[in-house]
C-alpha cells in the first residue's frame, strides 16, 4: 500500500470528503468508476469518505423526444426504469450501503454476465446477493412502489442544473466541483486506486476553474 498520506480539501467543512456519483446502472463507464471509488471508499473508510449514489439517466440524456421523461415511464416502456425503482427502494430501506451493495451486483451481472437489466428475475438475484429484504423490492416488481420515480427525476434534474452535467458518471467532490470521467478499466492494484484517486481529486479541486477540460487521444 502507498505510504503517500490521503490529503482532501473539506470544502463543505463536515469532516468528511464528500463525492456524489450520478450513474446509470446501463453504463459500462459508471460501472468501472463504481467498481474503483468502491475499493477507494473501503479503504478510506466511513471516517474519512462519504459516497452518495445519484441517478443520471442515459435514456433520458437521450429521449427520443422532449415530451419523453423516465420519471413518466413504465418499466414495459423504458429499458432502465426497473433498475432505478429498485435502486431508490435500496436506498430508502438500506441506506447509501444498500444501495452500492445492490448497484455492484446488479452491474456485475449485466457489465460481466451479460445478463438483461430490465429482467425482473436478474433484479431479483442482485437484490438477493445484496441481502436486501426482499419484501421491499416485491412491491418494486409488483408495481406498487414508484417512489423511486421522484429521486430519478430530482438527481438528474439537479446533474443537469446545477452541475451542468451531459453524461455519466459525473462525479461531484464536496458539493462543488463536477467532472466527468471515463475509466477503463478500473485499478485492480490499491496502490493505483489510491494513486489515481489523488490525481483526479487534485486535478477536479486544486486549479478553481481553470481546467475546462482534460481528454487522452485514442492513441494516448
Amino acid at each position: 500500500m502507498s505510504e503517500t498520506p490521503l490529503v482532501y480539501t473539506d470544502v463543505n467543512n463536515n469532516g468528511l470528503l464528500d463525492l456524489d456519483i450520478f450513474f446509470d446502472f446501463l453504463c459500462p463507464y459508471s460501472f468501472q468508476v463504481a467498481t474503483w471509488i468502491t475499493q477507494v471508499n473501503d479503504l478510506m473508510g466511513p471516517d474519512v469518505m462519504s459516497v452518495h449514489w445519484r441517478f443520471f439517466s442515459l435514456e433520458q440524456s437521450h429521449r427520443p423526444d422532449e415530451n419523453w421523461n423516465i420519471w413518466e415511464q413504465t418499466p414495459e416502456t423504458s429499458r432502465g426504469l426497473l433498475a432505478f425503482l429498485a435502486g431508490s427502494a435500496a436506498l430508502d430501506s438500506a441506506g447509501e450501503a444498500g444501495l452500492a451493495k445492490f448497484y455492484m451486483a446488479l452491474a456485475k451481472s449485466h457489465h460481466i454476465d451479460g445478463a438483461t437489466i430490465s429482467d425482473p428475475s436478474v433484479i431479483s438475484s442482485a437484490w438477493e446477493v445484496a441481502g436486501l429484504d426482499p419484501q421491499v423490492l416485491a412491491a418494486v416488481i409488483a408495481g406498487t412502489d414508484r417512489g423511486g420515480l421522484k429521486k430519478i427525476q430530482t438527481d438528474h434534474t439537479e446533474a443537469i442544473e446545477r452541475w451542468g452535467a451531459f453524461g455519466s458518471p459525473t462525479l461531484v467532490f464536496e458539493e462543488s466541483k463536477a467532472f466527468f470521467l471515463k475509466l477503463m478499466p478500473a485499478p485492480t492494484e490499491v496502490d493505483q486506486s489510491l494513486e489515481l484517486f489523488q490525481h483526479v481529486q487534485r486535478l477536479a479541486m486544486g486549479f478553481d476553474n481553470g481546467v475546462h477540460e482534460f481528454k487522452r487521444t485514442n492513441l494516448g
